[in-house]
């Protein structure tokens, strides 16, 4: 090369140079940061995709975080919970060695009754002071809050709500139909007239637990219900008498006219239930139209009975109605079936009445229904036949034949969704909600309907990634306090001094079994909400920690991949790139000294 103005090797090198020179100071950045990626222009796309993983990575740390201190929480309401079932177990302790009376004095009995209140006063203090960072915990403030309509809390022996997320929405409505009522177990038995033919011996039977009787010979059906009766606080059965008054009645044919009306041989047939001889009312009531169906009400004392007739018609200017007689009101022996006459009795516009009285005695349909106590499929009567005979609508008859009914769970429709039934209680468990309803006794029929709206409270746990109901858990924890506590039987402060059921109260008023029951509800209702909060703690909060956990893991892996150095890659590079520097150097300097050639051309 023979121009000196522009020296090319000498750009060319110092091109080389630079880029080894950039090459040696992004491995020595990314060895030093041990990342690949410190800014947008080493690698846009991988620092938008590493940006976003990051940002799940720490949403995913907090939500293991949340879910520590959640289960922290409910691991300090649990730890309480237990302290409130050891008192209870004392108390339960101590009203069953109070109820020894006839080996304790007055004065044991009372040392009795002052510990049972210092246990109860113990229950109330652990639930108004139990707390978390200062946050009480069981003292109900914690419980869900919830609305319902007078009538609709009637039909309610209880509800309870034990989750629930509201997300977008500041209430939650629960709507409940009955679609399928619940049913006692139950066995109907007929006897003969006269009573049993010969001494009996049956076992009875249901869930708490079974009883011989011993049924001597003509025993009647109302021997037999006390019998059953006087044990059923063992057996958990109980026996109803029903009386069914058997009669065959029948009209004479007759007439009666009233502005062209006639009314001849009325006829249907119905059966009659009643507890005692009633008098039955017949009226015939004048339609308003030409064509209408005229009934015949049976005015008894519980309920009334109507039989609607043929539609009366339109005949040549009077409307008339054909019927020869009512028949055959209830099955039952001829030997006790009475006979009513009845002609019309007067008339007025419109109405053409006629009325006759007789009394109705009871036939031999009479019969025991035996029940158990409670509802639900969990619930049996069993009658077994041990000698003798004994007869049930089944026709149980021969010796040792065991009949056994079971009882029905209640099904219901809450919001749409088949609810899981219980006896008398259907529960509802799903993402977004835990409710239970208790429907009474008197509710307890097909398509009834019963509103709830939860329009707050309870304790919210962000636990999830998302801030959406499905990273959400809503816990309601009720009040644990003497007042809540309990069930059917009473609350627990009843049985506390001046509760009206402590132990200085037993007497025929105030049997034992209603202080156990209680103290046995109590514990129920605790033992069930520990079981619920540890429910949640394992099946939800743990669940949570371990899926959330591995979802970390493998984030961060691929977050990994994209932006962390790899130190054997970026060391060779490294080396490379100073090799590739050092070169440079060399042959720059052999390039710069390359003009200095010519001079040799000017000597």
């Amino acid at each position: 090369m023979t121009r000196i103005n522009t020296n090319v090797a000498a750009l060319r090198g110092l091109r080389s140079l630079n880029k080894s020179t950039n090459l040696l100071d992004t491995s020595l950045t990314r060895l030093s940061t041990g990342l690949k990626i410190n800014s947008g222009k080493d690698n846009p796309s991988g620092l938008i995709a590493s940006e976003t993983l990051r940002s799940q990575v720490s949403a995913i740390e907090q939500s293991i975080k949340n879910s520590n201190r959640a289960s922290n929480v409910i691991a300090t309401a649990d730890s309480a919970l237990g302290e409130v079932t050891n008192l209870l177990n004392q108390v339960r302790g101590l009203v069953q060695e109070g109820l020894n009376k006839g080996a304790l004095s007055q004065d044991e009995i009372e040392a009795n009754q002052l510990q049972i209140d210092t246990a109860l006063s113990a229950i109330n203090r652990i639930s108004a002071n139990t707390s978390f960072a200062g946050d009480k915990l069981i003292d109900g403030s914690k419980a869900f809050r919830t609305q319902a309509s007078a009538t609709d809390a009637a039909k309610l022996s209880d509800y309870q709500v034990n989750e629930a997320v509201f997300g977008t929405s500041s209430t939650i409505t629960l709507d409940a139909t009955v679609v399928t009522a619940a049913t006692q177990a139950s066995l109907d038995y007929s006897a003969v007239d006269g009573g049993l033919a010969s001494a009996t011996t049956i076992e009875v039977g249901g869930k708490s637990g079974s009883q011989v009787l011993f049924l001597g010979a003509s025993s009647s059906l109302d021997n037999v219900r006390d019998a059953v009766n006087g044990v059923s606080d063992i057996t958990g059965v109980t026996a109803t008498k029903t009386n069914k008054v058997a009669s065959n009645l029948s009209f004479n044919n007759a007439s009666a006219t009233n502005s062209g009306l006639t009314f001849t041989d009325a006829r249907t047939s119905d059966s009659v239930l009643g507890d005692t001889g009633q008098n039955i009312r017949v009226q015939f009531v004048d339609p308003s139209a030409n064509s209408a169906s005229a009934n015949i009400t049976f005015n008894n004392t519980n309920t009334d009975i109507t039989i609607v007739v043929s539609l009366a018609t339109l005949a040549n200017g009077d409307i008339s109605s054909n019927a020869t007689s009512i028949k055959s009101l209830l099955d039952g022996n001829a030997d006790t079936n009475s006979l009513i006459s009845t002609a019309a009795e007067g008339d007025g516009s419109g109405v053409v009445e006629a009325e006759a009285a007789a009394a109705l005695s009871g036939g031999t349909n009479a019969y025991l229904t035996f029940s158990a106590d409670n509802y639900g499929a969990d619930e049996f009567v069993d009658v077994n036949v041990l000698n003798g005979t004994f007869d049930t609508v089944d026709n149980i008859t021969d010796g040792n034949a065991l009949k056994r009914a079971i009882g029905s769970d209640i099904v219901t429709r809450i919001n749409g969704q088949v609810a899981q039934g219980s006896g008398l209680t259907a529960n509802i468990r799903s993402q977004q909600l835990d409710a239970s309803f208790s429907f009474t006794a008197a509710a307890n029929v097909a398509d009834n309907t019963a509103s709830l709206t939860i329009t707050g409270g309870g304790s919210l746990f962000q636990i999830g990634q998302d801030v959406s109901a499905a990273g959400q858990i809503g816990i309601g924890i009720e009040a644990v306090n003497t007042a809540r506590l309990g069930g059917v039987s009473g609350k627990l402060f009843e049985i506390g001094s001046g509760g009206g059921k402590s132990l200085l109260d037993v007497g025929p008023s105030v049997p034992g079994s209603d202080l156990v029951n209680i103290i046995e509800e109590s514990i129920n209702r605790v033992s069930t909400l520990r079981g619920r909060l540890g429910a949640v703690q394992k099946n939800v909060i743990e669940t949570n920690v371990s899926s959330l956990g591995v979802a970390l893991e493998n984030i961060s892996e691929a977050r990994s991949q994209i932006v962390d150095t790899d130190f054997a890659v970026e060391t060779a590079n490294m080396t490379k790139a100073q090799i590739l520097n050092q070169a440079g150097i060399s042959v720059l300097s052999i390039a710069n000294q390359n003009p200095q050639q010519v001079l040799s051309l000017l000597r």
